[in-house]
């Protein structure tokens, strides 16, 4: 049995991360720490996807679960840190492929994002009532 479930924690930190999104950072222009949280948000969607990754030989609902949830929520910080590492490679001339990634980015974040959030908080939750009941 795991000790930890990094898919929950993936989408317990999310709702964390939305609820400090509205309630503190937007309020106090806090643009910095948003993007550190939201940097975070995205490395613990990738520990989820690696963690769901290595349990694909036990395949669930649940792994699959975990497994999309987790790259939905790490696709649009991927996206954003690929465009501002273009942006800045090419001194700061837009092209094509920056503006579809920051796009992607943009519209990530609004959709996929929550999407991803509520994908990993069933799989996670289930998982940890699962390992309770053994």
């Amino acid at each position: 049995m795991k000790t930890i479930n990094p898919t929950m924690i993936a989408g317990l930190i999310g709702v964390l991360y939305f609820v400090l999104l509205t309630l503190f950072f937007s309020i106090q222009n806090m643009e910095l720490a948003a993007e550190i949280a939201f940097g975070i948000v995205t490395i613990v969607g990738l520990l989820a996807v690696w963690d769901n990754f290595r349990d694909r030989d036990n395949s669930t609902w649940k792994t699959w679960a975990g497994l999309v949830g987790g790259l939905l929520i790490s696709v649009s910080g991927i996206c954003l840190l690929l465009g501002n590492l273009i942006l800045f490679a090419v001194g700061g001339t837009p092209s094509t492929m920056v503006n579809t990634l920051l796009s992607v980015a943009g519209i990530g974040v609004i959709f996929l994002l929550p999407i991803g959030i509520v994908l990993c908080l069933i799989a996670g939750f289930n998982r940890f009532y699962a390992a309770r009941r053994i």
